[in-house]
């Protein structure tokens, strides 16, 4: 049965090979912090790029975490008890390109132990701006293709995605959504296969939609829409996202837990685009759940 050691092992691997990927991309290399977890054991290596040639904000985090102080998030669940010790260990990665033709992406894969409980979880979403309908086909179908090559439900990950990565105070979704799971516990080296292939797959998955948008012209009203549309993001991850919600109640390293936000983000006071527009069109058709993978 793969081991503790061996899922860390292979979640590096994961964040080596996605990080060669986007240096590709970019053109430039990131920045590296190894950092040791002062409530525990362990650590991670954030790699982040800031105001590069195609990022905008952007990092690929690895991280393995041992203690005894199990946050609240974590320990509801299972009803694990206090003090049990547990291992937190996964990648996580957020894209904030600054052409907004280039979608922003997320995506984590994680495995998480406590006494006799564990479980794999993961998930990609994809937040378009100004999205392009044949991309975000293409890559629903490259997901739902990892899925099947695994063993995986793709349609119950996908609707559980939509379902998550909703703003609820706005009545929205973040974005196109994607797959997103949690709590696989039954194969553990079933599941553990299945993340590794999600995480080898994001390079084939994202970067073709980098490619084909990063030199794209853009306006500055196209620019300000994409700055307003990361709002929605911030809002999202403080709000509601279980990944950052543990990582503070953890005590994790705070400059790696919000490497996922962007650089900069407006607000503005009760607006909506006018009707007809390319704005007014990602929120009436492309920001409601969509059966991509299966359109032609």
């Amino acid at each position: 049965m793969v081991d503790a050691d061996t899922i860390q092992n292979s979640f590096k691997e994961v964040q080596d090979h996605i990080c060669r990927a986007m240096v590709e991309s970019d053109g430039r290399e990131y920045h590296e912090d190894l950092w040791e977890y002062d409530e525990g054991r362990g650590g991670g290596r954030t790699r982040v790029w800031e105001h590069a040639q195609v990022l905008e904000k952007g990092g690929v985090n690895f991280s393995a975490i041992r203690g005894t102080n199990l946050p609240e998030s974590a320990a509801t669940q299972f009803q694990i008890p206090k003090g049990t010790p547990f291992l937190a260990t996964g990648v996580s990665l957020v894209i904030h390109p600054w052409n907004p033709h280039v979608p922003t992406v997320h995506m984590n894969i994680r495995y998480f132990e406590a006494g006799d409980a564990w479980w794999f979880g993961g998930g990609i979403d994809l937040t378009p701006y100004y999205p392009v309908k044949d991309q975000i086909i293409e890559f629903h179908q490259g997901l739902k293709a990892v899925c099947d090559e695994s063993g995986e439900d793709y349609a119950a990950y996908k609707k559980t995605c939509d379902e998550y990565f909703f703003l609820k105070h706005r009545n929205e979704m973040r974005g196109v959504g994607g797959i997103f799971y949690d709590h696989l516990r039954t194969d553990k080296q079933k599941h553990f296969d299945f993340c590794i292939a999600l995480g080898m797959a994001f390079p084939s998955l994202y970067r073709p939609m980098v490619e084909a948008n990063k030199n794209k012209e853009h306006t500055e009203a196209q620019r300000d829409f994409q700055l307003y549309r990361r709002g929605r993001y911030v809002e999202f991850n403080l709000v509601y996202d279980r990944g950052t919600i543990f990582g503070l109640q953890s005590q994790g390293r705070t400059e790696s837990i919000l490497m996922s936000m962007p650089a900069v983000a407006h607000w503005r006071y009760n607006w909506s685009p006018a009707p007809g527009t390319l704005e007014a069109e990602l929120s009436d058709y492309y920001l409601k759940p969509q059966d991509w993978a299966n359109m032609a």
